[in-house]
């Protein structure tokens, strides 16, 4: 069914008191998009008011947008992005041009994410400052406002960076020395310098280029609205803002699913053979060898490579064995399917093979057909809309945002050796007599670590973006971190794991904070897939067990807040000896007296930190 089918039947669905089936189809359309401005712009409109209203129980985030200028077609525009995200949020906007005295206003725990966007009446207004004193005023402004907004609200934050609409008064040329362009770049440079390292930067320069300044700003709008952008560029505007919530809330997506005829190469490797594939060459060639080295590019940052393909597994393999001219080699896919069942089916045993959810996956297919069978059947996972034209996929990929990271850590680059890795572990364990004597026979190993400045940024990362080994998937920013490690009675530590194979990286965290004086509430348990159902989880509650009894806690108490992900830690508590104590709100509570508590067994040497 295409968009506007669907926002039409949203409509209706909401004037005949169907809201919950209103919320699907517009959240249908906009995950199928791209929509044209307006119709986004409708569509945002109708799901602000079901997220705000008959569904208001369904939005998973609370978003405060506080401006220099107009924000109310912003609010609009982003509630229609998340959704096209996979992102229920609620959104609202704080008073024109009042930011400060707005964030004082605001109820502690009242919004989960604030995004903040400047304009230039001061910075490019008329006065006699230098160009160093302007950028130094807006720059303590905005610094002010994320001491409030982090400090005080505990808040993410998305800082949305500062544009030119003209040259100014000094002309083409000397504005990029002396005048509203310098100044412009001068204090977008201070910001991303100062700007806290778990907070998300929109370069909104960078944000209108794609658009062409003439076309992103409307100043008949700003004179009459005090809002400076048309409505492809709030839309557009508001994509990117919705790419720095999820980045801040999920993480990026981690899985880049490839077709290969007329995706990777030109022809059909069946018919054509490896080395008649169009790659490199021609025009047409280069396209696709472009392609192939962008996604090359992406394995640096922490993406996942896979190959999905409707082929003989021995002809779709041969180019990536032969072909001089091919960028990807096999060893850079952490899986490979090719047969001729569904790729929806294909796609499925993919995640669970690599113990990822399927809101993790991309899927770039040249081929409508199977990007509408992917749709249909795997609603989690995002499906580039491909053009035709070969030279056009790097663009349609970028667009789409998929792969936006606040920060990229060593972990990350090393993610794609990681799960080829983890290949070599599956195959051990497919032949191992036992499960016991396949886990001895990976020789685990844990470094125990603190939580302290060399790990802090990894820790926060993997808060944010953990779902399935994540008791409580509280998305806990860097400065509520801190403060809960702070505490002298608290149990803070990260696990650092390797086997036989490799080095898994940082790999657990566990923050315990004081309930009371005698008790001990477990708030952050969470794990990477890579290690689960290999008694990590074990080792990890023996050393929580063994830190406990030596800060005298009488009590320990776990929390789970269950969600669509984490049902694969229902029974983790009861399993290691806590009783279930009741609900609290949304939160399980489950309680053992640390005295009766056993060390679970487990076949991980742990190691303190510098072992």
């Amino acid at each position: 069914m295409d968009p506007s089918t669907l926002l039409k039947s949203a409509r209706a669905a909401r004037k005949d008191g169907r809201p919950m089936d209103a919320l699907t189809a517009l959240e249908d359309a906009l995950r199928r998009g791209p929509l044209d401005a307006t119709a986004s712009d409708k569509a945002g409109r109708l799901l602000q008011g079901l997220l705000t209203d008959e569904c208001a129980d369904r939005a998973l985030g609370r978003v405060l947008i506080l401006g220099q200028c107009t924000t109310s077609w912003v609010v609009t525009h982003l509630t229609a992005a998340a959704a096209g995200r996979g992102l229920r949020l609620a959104v609202r906007e704080g008073e024109y041009d009042n930011v400060l005295q707005d964030l004082m206003q605001v109820e502690p725990g009242s919004v989960d994410t604030i995004v903040l966007l400047p304009w230039t009446q001061r910075l490019l207004g008329a006065g006699e400052r230098s160009g160093a004193e302007r950028v130094a005023d807006e720059l303590a402004f905005w610094q002010q406002a994320w001491g409030i907004a982090r400090d005080r609200l505990g808040a993410r934050l998305v800082q949305v960076g500062y544009d030119w609409v003209g040259t100014g008064p000094t002309g083409a040329h000397r504005s990029g020395r002396e005048g509203a362009i310098a100044w412009v770049r001068r204090v977008n440079d201070a910001l991303r310098e100062r700007l806290p390292a778990d907070a998300y930067f929109v370069d909104l320069e960078q944000v209108s280029a794609e658009v062409g300044h003439r076309d992103f700003y409307a100043p008949r709008r700003y004179f009459w609205t005090k809002q400076p952008f048309s409505e492809p560029g709030v839309q557009r505007l508001a994509e990117h803002i919705a790419a720095g919530v999820q980045a801040l809330v999920t993480g990026p997506r981690k899985v880049l699913v490839l077709d290969l005829d007329n995706t990777l190469w030109g022809g059909v490797v069946g018919d054509e053979g490896p080395l008649g594939i169009a790659l490199g060459e021609t025009p047409d060639g280069e396209a696709f060898r472009a392609f192939q080295a962008y996604c090359k590019a992406l394995l640096a940052n922490g993406t996942l490579l896979a190959v999905c393909s409707k082929n003989n597994l021995a002809d779709a393999q041969e180019p990536f064995r032969v072909n001089p001219e091919m960028a990807l080699r096999l060893d850079d896919f952490a899986a490979f399917a090719a047969s001729w069942e569904p790729k929806a089916v294909a796609i499925e045993r993919m995640a669970a093979e690599l113990r990822l959810g399927l809101d993790s996956f991309v899927f770039f297919d040249d081929n409508p057909a199977e990007r509408e069978q992917v749709t249909q059947a795997l609603p989690g996972v995002a499906v580039v809309p491909v053009p035709e034209d070969a030279s056009e996929y790097i663009r349609a990929l970028e667009r789409g945002l998929y792969f936006e990271a606040v920060r990229v850590t060593d972990a990350d680059a090393q993610r794609a050796e990681q799960y080829r890795v983890e290949r070599d572990r599956r195959q051990l364990e497919s032949s191992a007599t036992s499960i016991d004597d396949y886990l001895a026979s990976l020789d685990m190993h844990a470094v125990i670590e603190p939580i302290t400045d060399a790990n802090l940024q990894r820790v926060v990362q993997l808060i944010g973006k953990t779902n399935q080994f994540n008791l409580t998937t509280r998305r806990h920013t860097q400065a509520q971190v801190e403060a809960m490690i702070a505490h002298p009675r608290s149990v803070a530590f990260a696990l650092r794991s390797r086997d036989r194979f490799g080095d898994h990286g940082l790999i657990a965290v566990v923050i315990g904070v004081p309930e009371d004086e005698r008790t001990l509430r477990v708030d952050t348990w969470l794990m990477s897939c890579r290690v689960i159902a290999r008694t990590m989880e074990q080792a990890t509650f023996a050393h929580l067990l063994k830190q406990a009894r030596a800060l005298g806690y009488d009590t320990l108490v776990g929390e789970r807040i269950p969600t669509a992900k984490n049902a694969l830690v229902a029974e983790l508590f009861p399993s290691l000896g806590l009783r279930a104590a009741g609900v609290v709100g949304e939160v399980e509570r489950y309680v053992a007296p640390v005295a009766q508590l056993t060390p679970p067994a487990h076949h991980v040497v742990l190691e303190p930190a510098g072992s």
